[in-house]
């Protein structure tokens, strides 16, 4: 993994943060900001001046770590993974609507945040990247190939994670059917799996109206 990737940490305890910083200082890491509060992780943002998000999920301010999470998704495209000292239930679906690349308790250990911000780096910009890094031809030819509607029925149920079975019994359809929607919903999408489907799901939103898939960021 790159050493000089910008790693923007926000943090409201300032031991905490003083502590991720220098554990991540210690495994090679050059470029960390810390920030407090998530007006300055922002600010930090509008410079460009992170690759990846360490955030926490309770930053005792108006907006959350989960609020941040919504606005990086829906203006800055990074991958972030939340530090955290809570694991309610609650709290997990909350977290898991925001699609973060790690998840950290507290309390952590140095080589644990820098093994899970190396991992969600290479699964984000290995498989989603940002917009600017996209293939446009490719977006382009997915946005205009129309899908039937059972096969856009199978790709919903296939981004809720269910199972091919789940699936063939939830539609009344038989599991060769599935499959064979899966086939070429994969040629329409471009991947090759249900993985990089999903993955490619969460950078595009589809609309029932028309059948198309449409992108959205």
């Amino acid at each position: 993994m790159n050493k000089s990737i910008k790693i923007l940490i926000v943090e409201d305890e300032p031991l905490i943060a003083e502590d991720i910083s220098g554990f991540l200082f210690a495994e090679g890491f050059t470029h960390i900001t810390v920030v407090y509060d998530p007006q300055s992780a922002i600010e930090e943002l509008e410079k460009d001046n992170a690759d990846i998000l360490l955030l926490d999920v309770n930053l005792n301010a108006e907006l959350s770590g989960i609020d941040l999470a919504k606005k990086v998704n829906n203006d800055y495209h990074l991958p972030f993974v939340y530090i955290t000292s809570y694991s309610d239930t609650p709290t997990i679906r909350e977290v898991k609507a925001t699609h973060p690349v790690g998840y950290i308790l507290k309390p952590f250990k140095g080589k644990e945040i820098a093994a899970i911000l190396e991992i969600g780096y290479e699964l984000f910009y290995t498989f989603i990247g940002k917009p600017d890094d996209l293939d446009m031809t490719r977006l382009k030819r997915i946005t205009e190939q129309e899908m039937t509607q059972r096969e856009l029925d199978v790709l919903l149920k296939v981004a809720e994670g269910k199972t091919n079975q789940a699936i063939a019994d939830e539609l009344f359809i038989s599991l060769h059917t599935i499959k064979s929607h899966l086939k070429n919903i994969f040629i329409k999408l471009d991947v090759a799996s249900r993985a990089e489907a999903i993955v490619l799901l969460n950078k595009m939103k589809m609309t029932r109206e028309t059948g198309k898939v449409i992108v959205c960021c």
